[in-house]
């Protein structure tokens, strides 16, 4: 079972591409994993009452969500495991570190490179995956 990363901004877009993921693993189960990259904060005040997904859960859409639900029904006996994680950070350590807990075992990077950052502190994270071992 392969644990497979897609960047997301929580557009529909993005969804798009798990069903290319499927095409090119058959006959094996994988986990998909959106990713939505943030910054840290930089104040002192947001550093100590920063939560890990305290205010972030608000940027999923409910058009995200039902898309989620529609990719689980539709891909069931392919797609094993959908979950969506926010990664804190904007270094290749922390990408690095992410990538380990995860099990990460292939990234889909979409080549358009069409991002709408959904909030302030969000980022395009493709420049930081292409930089990446």
């Amino acid at each position: 079972m392969k644990n497979i990363l897609i960047p997301t901004d929580f557009s529909i877009r993005s969804l798009g591409y798990v069903h290319s993921v499927v095409a090119h693993h058959p006959n094996e189960s994988v986990n998909i994993i959106f990713m939505h990259a943030m910054t840290m904060p930089d104040s002192l005040f947001d550093l100590i009452t920063y939560t890990r997904n305290s205010r972030h859960v608000d940027l999923i859409t409910a058009d995200f969500k039902d898309g989620c639900e529609i990719i689980r029904n539709k891909y069931a006996s392919s797609v094993n495991r959908l979950k969506v994680e926010f990664f804190h950070g904007n270094t290749r350590a922390a990408f690095r570190n992410f990538c380990l807990a995860q099990n990460i075992d292939l990234i889909v990077l979409p080549a358009d490179n069409d991002f709408h950052a959904p909030a302030g502190r969000s980022y395009n994270p493709a420049k930081l995956i292409s930089t990446s071992k």
